[in-house]
């Protein structure tokens, strides 16, 4: 199927062609994220399906600028603390998550890759920071792998700003929501777009055009983080923002400013 999350992975690779990109030195990018509900315009697995599309979109600038790199076939059993009074958004606990992913970055390794990224596109804060938790655990098993973080999330979460591993993504967020009349952090202006310029047969457009913004507050948006009944209550139609609001021109001009600076940040690392 034309958006299967294995195209461009090693899922579709034979193996001789990965043994030879391993001798090329690739790096590796690794999509994390989730499956989850996403209001009733989209479908649940766009956080795994925006994931692997930027990593798609990092991976071209990368080849462009002539770095081998590969991309691992996406993770998508995260964490849902917040949708998680939803149908389908399914939760793993963070020691299981830490379990898999650690054996998937030591196969890797195994293997005989070196630089392993790992990207991911949902914001749950407990999932992130499980990721974080994970990216350092492998380093102290001397397993090269390194976490792309927005650098606004980094103090939020209260990790260590310090850390070899995270590698800080500086994002305007003005320039990184197309929403900006009310906050729009979930299912909304933006996942929207972006799903729709990437996935359109994925979003019912007629729907999304339909509906409302939310117009909560930040008073709200405190209390819909506990997840649960209580963001379930808030926010009964599964977003958090506005829908209505797709842009396919803008949404491709800011998806692209974000993969010239995760394939940058990259090139950093793989130099260094």
């Amino acid at each position: 199927m034309e958006y299967s999350i294995f195209r461009d992975t090693l899922v579709d690779m034979p193996y001789p062609e990965i043994e030879e990109s391993i001798k090329q030195n690739a790096c590796v990018l690794l999509p994390v994220s989730v499956v989850e509900e996403h209001g009733p315009h989209l479908c649940t697995g766009i956080d795994i399906y925006l994931t692997q599309s930027l990593c798609q979109k990092v991976k071209q600038k990368l080849e462009a600028k002539d770095q081998k790199v590969v991309m691992a076939p996406p993770f998508y059993w995260g964490v849902n603390s917040i949708t998680n009074g939803f149908v389908d958004s399914f939760s793993i606990k963070p020691e299981t998550m830490t379990m898999i992913l650690l054996e998937i970055l030591e196969n890797l390794k195994k293997w005989g890759f070196k630089k392993i990224f790992l990207l991911n596109f949902h914001g749950d804060f407990i999932h992130i920071k499980t990721i974080a938790d994970i990216v350092a655990k492998a380093n102290e098993e001397n397993i090269e792998a390194y976490f792309l973080i927005d650098k606004n999330l980094i103090a939020r979460i209260d990790l260590n700003k310090d850390a070899s591993y995270l590698v800080n993504i500086e994002l305007d967020p003005n320039k990184a929501n197309l929403e900006t009349n009310v906050i729009d952090i979930h299912a909304g202006a933006t996942e929207t777009s972006w799903m729709a310029l990437s996935y359109e047969k994925l979003v019912n457009t007629e729907k999304a055009k339909a509906l409302k913004p939310t117009n909560l507050t930040l008073t709200d948006l405190k209390q819909w983080v506990k997840g649960g009944e209580i963001a379930k209550a808030i926010t009964p139609l599964g977003y958090f923002g506005n829908p209505s609001n797709i842009d396919l021109t803008k949404i491709k001009t800011m998806a692209d400013a974000i993969a010239e600076k995760y394939s940058t940040e990259i090139i950093n690392v793989c130099n260094f």
